[in-house]
């Protein structure tokens, strides 16, 4: 194949049905029934049809945000899914709203060496109530590349995370500089709860000496208003995939690395007044039958 493409998908809070007899409901939704759960993975399969039809291709490596339990990746990638043969890479986190991200690799391009989530706490006193950040170990073309998988603590209740995923940013920094000191090509993607230009991820680029580390083209297509959600009417960039350019096309004979903002029509709302927004899930406790509140971002690496 003359071409790899990697995508990253905030899917907004996939939940396993709510069990409608339990006392308290996983997902926080209202009626999360079987019917609105096997809606919505259809729906994001589809999703995976959508770029397949538009790139000739479908995405060999697939991060997601949001996961609520293994099952739902297993259901993703049940037999008549376009992504049936993927492998899936999950543990759960400690988050407090239960959810955690995911891989999903095609196992006939990629072969797994070894995972394992990474947690980092500002305060030992307390108790660790974020998603870990999920680093998968993969083969490819008999080389190694390092996928690291993030959602970063949300901005809600006035950014009272902003220290912590501060810390988790700087502390992710250090990991990638030690593989990229050994010339090994990383790609971390995810949903950073930050905007390319923020201090913080401009940090993260950067490595011990001041020098450029890694590449984010998410960057450019933010300040080009190409926005991956929305916080009430503002376009925001949180959604981005960042890598070790020189080392992805050294090591893996790549010539060029272009990225986008999939935000197809086809994902977004219907109704005019809104057509800019991704389509939904839920809005508050209203059921909208969407996709997700985030497009999916997506890299391509060509030959």
């Amino acid at each position: 194949m003359k071409s790899e493409l990697m995508m990253f998908y905030n899917v907004e809070n996939l939940f396993p049905p709510d069990d409608k007899n339990a006392e308290t409901q996983n997902s926080g939704f209202r009626n999360w029934d079987d019917y609105k759960y096997n809606l919505k993975i259809r729906k994001l399969n589809n999703v995976f049809h959508f770029i397949e039809e538009d790139y000739g291709q479908l995405p060999s490596i697939i991060g997601l945000a949001e996961i609520g339990d293994r099952s739902v990746l297993e259901d993703l990638i049940k037999d008549n899914s376009p992504i049936g043969n993927y492998n899936i890479v999950y543990q759960k986190s400690q988050d407090s709203r239960g959810l955690s991200v995911a891989l999903l690799f095609d196992n006939t391009r990629y072969t797994l060496l070894k995972f394992h989530t990474l947690q980092f706490q500002l305060d030992e006193s307390l108790a660790f109530d974020t998603r870990d950040i999920l680093h998968t170990q993969l083969l490819f073309e008999e080389k190694k590349l390092h996928i690291f998988v993030c959602h970063l603590p949300s901005k809600r209740e006035k950014d009272a995370k902003k220290a912590q995923r501060n810390y988790i940013i700087e502390k992710l920094r250090g990991r990638i500089h030690d593989l990229v000191e050994k010339g090994e090509p990383v790609i971390v993607m995810g949903d950073y709860n930050e905007n390319p230009d923020a201090r913080e991820l401009q940090k993260l680029l950067l490595d011990n000496n001041g020098d450029a580390m890694l590449n984010n083209p998410f960057e450019a297509l933010y300040l080009n208003n190409q926005f991956s959600t929305y916080h009430g009417k503002k376009g925001v960039g949180f959604d981005q995939m960042i890598y070790t350019e020189e080392l992805l096309l050294e090591k893996f004979d790549f010539q060029k690395i272009t990225a986008e903002v999939y935000n197809s029509p086809q994902l977004k709302n219907k109704e005019r007044k809104h057509s800019k927004y991704p389509m939904r899930t839920y809005s508050g406790s209203r059921y909208i039958g969407g996709w997700s509140d985030h497009f999916p971002v997506l890299v391509k690496l060509e030959r």
